[in-house]
């Protein structure tokens, strides 16, 4: 008999990392990286062991082994930790992220790994059809949505057009698990995460309040977010930054906004500087170069390969900084009133820790003399900001069929 049940997900896939919700608390991050298996091993678990399943299931999430349309990958954290072929987004790629294969094989496999934990959470026998009903909500850089109308729908249509099978190769007996997205919509990146996530989170409500009082003492910081209606947020990205603007508390269509470059361009131009900033020492590609950057050094060698790859990685923030600010310009030249810039995105935390940049944006201010403050999002909110508003409409969406 098959299991089926209707699962929650908000879903925030970014060019460097997905970061995914399920029934509003299970959140995940997967870096999204797929390695294509070509040579295919019979390294796979006794199904009747009853400890390894138990093990394996528990870690699924970081042994992604699956196959779909008939083409079998590694994926996330089990593709990032092999020795196999890298195959991450391509930030010199003309074609947008929903036309990217990641963009549907990332999302369904760990979708599918945490149906089957919660299978075997429920005592369900795993090498049985395992069905799920899905309701997501997902975004897409606001350039990516402006350009083509039509790119939402077809995104959409990626999920909903038909059910997707997925199977995971990791036992000697396969588990198939058939996916039913039964709604999927696509709102704007970075929108979602200052109209949405603002508005009804407490926690952000409670950080943004706390952090503008450490930045502006003279602003009554619950007075200023119960009023602010005009918000500019700058969502550092791996592959875009996004813009979002918020005009009288509403979107801002035609000044809103993305560049096609983000932090991932850093790591690329630094993985590309590294060799000759170390007469020859390397790394084999842009994750295992951020890998090094985000290493917790054992030895002497250990930290003297992160502090090159560091330095290189400094040498390729002035140009990012430099394409944020000239955008920034740009909006804050054709914007009145403009009341708070929120920073967030995964690229905001290296850039906050190791540059200038918010000090760089405030000078810009000062020379439109814009009051606005600029309040930076730390770790536990500049890359969750956005799902932390997915989150809020996959609610609202999957509420309707219960």
């Amino acid at each position: 008999m098959k299991q089926t049940n209707i699962l929650e997900v908000a879903n925030d896939l970014g060019y460097g990392n997905e970061k995914i919700t399920f029934n509003g608390t299970d959140r995940y991050m997967q870096p999204t990286v797929i390695s294509p298996i070509v040579r295919v091993t019979n390294n796979t678990i006794n199904h009747t062991d009853k400890d390894a399943v138990e093990k394996t299931v528990e870690n699924l999430l970081n042994e992604m082994n699956v196959v779909i349309d008939n083409k079998q990958y590694l994926v996330g954290n089990a593709a990032k930790n092999s020795t196999i072929e890298h195959i991450s987004t391509d930030i010199n790629a003309r074609k947008g992220k929903a036309h990217m294969s990641m963009s549907k094989i990332v999302p369904l496999s760990t979708i599918a790994a945490y149906a089957v934990q919660q299978a075997h959470k429920a005592g369900k026998n795993i090498f049985s059809p395992i069905e799920v009903d899905v309701v997501m909500a997902n975004n897409l850089p606001i350039n990516e949505m402006a350009n083509d109308p039509s790119v939402k729908d077809y995104y959409a249509n990626l999920f909903t057009g038909k059910n997707h099978i997925v199977i995971f190769k990791n036992f000697d007996n396969d588990i198939s698990v058939t996916i039913n997205f039964k709604e999927v919509n696509v709102y704007k990146e970075g929108e979602v995460a200052i109209s949405i996530a603002r508005k009804y989170s407490k926690e952000l409500r409670q950080y943004l309040i706390k952090t503008i009082g450490e930045y502006y003492p003279k602003v009554d910081a619950k007075e200023f977010l119960e009023n602010v209606k005009n918000i500019l947020g700058i969502d550092i990205g791996f592959q875009t930054v996004d813009f979002p603007l918020i005009i009288n508390g509403n979107g801002d269509p035609f000044n809103s906004t993305s560049i096609n470059s983000g932090y991932g361009n850093v790591l690329a131009s630094g993985w590309q500087y590294l060799p000759q900033l170390t007469q020859g020492y390397s790394v084999k590609d842009v994750v295992a170069f951020q890998n090094l950057l985000n290493s917790k050094p054992r030895t002497e060698i250990d930290e003297e390969n992160k502090n090159y790859a560091l330095e290189a990685e400094k040498t390729a923030t002035p140009e990012l900084i430099r394409n944020v600010i000239t955008r920034f310009n740009s909006i804050i030249s054709n914007t009145e009133n403009l009341e708070l810039v929120l920073l967030m995105g995964g690229g905001t935390i290296p850039l906050m820790e190791r540059t200038d940049y918010r000090e760089q944006l405030v000078e810009s201010l000062k020379l439109y003399r814009s009051s606005a403050l600029v309040i930076p999002l730390d770790k536990e909110f500049a890359t969750y900001a956005n799902l932390i508003g997915l989150e809020i409409l996959a609610h609202a969406m999957v509420a309707k069929y219960k």
